[in-house]
């Protein structure tokens, strides 16, 4: 009995093969793949990227660069280029904080560029004013100038008398043989060295004239000068709260966009 004649493979039959079919179709996803993305390892340099890196390196150096010059530079650009390309293929980022950093703000710059922040009304300003006055007024310090009559000097009463007189003439204390202290101080420290009724007089005394206190143990000449700090001047305060408002605000929408960013991906804590 002869044996069986084997089936000739013809390419007909071949085009039936299942294999060839997987085979076709991976290669046809692959192809598609790669005309979509690309080849990982092929840089293109447009004009206008060459452009941008030839006109930061004139920026520098003030000048047109020559032919030798231009070729050194795209050719550094090209070996720095794809020595980046091939820290992100290894992941390297990920395991340099620097790095990490880095890119977690450029998406944070991105995220701010696209915030588009209207212009506060009065009532906002004032609201936000409210509750951050504290980083718009300065203390208030106080320029005063004080002479001391010791209530232990049986004339301390006449003495604050008649020097109140000729210092309303235009004397002034050294002049007249009397010691004073001239003061640029909070509220606080006045308070410390008179007593809070004190204070609470010197602070509300008109300027450029002199006033009699008293403490306990003393009888006091003093002369309010001058009063700084609180809030700046209306225009000035405008703009500074309309900054800081829409700086609030922007600070708010990137927290807003990064957080959308972040509800896109799932944590799992794992024990190992």
């Amino acid at each position: 009995m002869s044996a069986p004649v084997p089936k000739r493979f013809t390419f007909s039959r071949l085009l039936r093969e299942p294999t060839l079919h997987f085979f076709a179709v991976a290669v046809l996803v692959l192809a598609g793949h790669r005309a979509l993305a690309g080849n990982p390892r092929s840089i293109v340099l447009t004009p206008a990227l060459k452009a941008d890196v030839l006109r930061r390196y004139h920026d520098q150096m003030n000048r047109p660069l020559t032919s030798a010059e231009t070729e050194t530079v795209l050719e550094a650009w090209k070996v720095d280029e794809a020595l980046y390309r091939e820290a992100l293929r290894e992941g390297l980022e990920r395991d340099d904080p620097t790095v990490r950093n880095v890119l977690i703000g450029k998406m944070r710059d991105r995220a701010l560029l696209a915030t588009r922040t209207p212009e506060p009304t009065e009532a906002e300003l004032q609201q936000y004013l409210a509750q951050h006055r504290a980083d718009f007024e300065a203390p208030l310090l106080y320029e005063h100038e004080y002479v001391v009559f010791p209530k232990s000097q049986p004339t301390a009463a006449e003495q604050r008398t008649k020097a109140e007189a000729r210092l309303a003439e235009g004397a002034t204390p050294a002049s007249l043989g009397l010691r004073s202290t001239a003061a640029n101080v909070d509220r606080a420290r006045i308070e410390r060295e008179f007593g809070p009724e004190v204070a609470d007089a010197i602070v509300h005394l008109p300027f450029g004239a002199w006033h009699e206190l008293e403490t306990v143990d003393r009888l006091l000449l003093v002369k309010m000068s001058a009063v700084t700090g609180g809030l700046p001047p209306p225009e000035t305060l405008h703009a500074q709260l309309v900054a800081g408002w829409k700086g609030e605000q922007a600070q708010r929408a990137v927290d807003r966009a990064t957080r959308a960013i972040a509800d896109r991906y799932r944590f799992e804590e794992s024990s190992r």
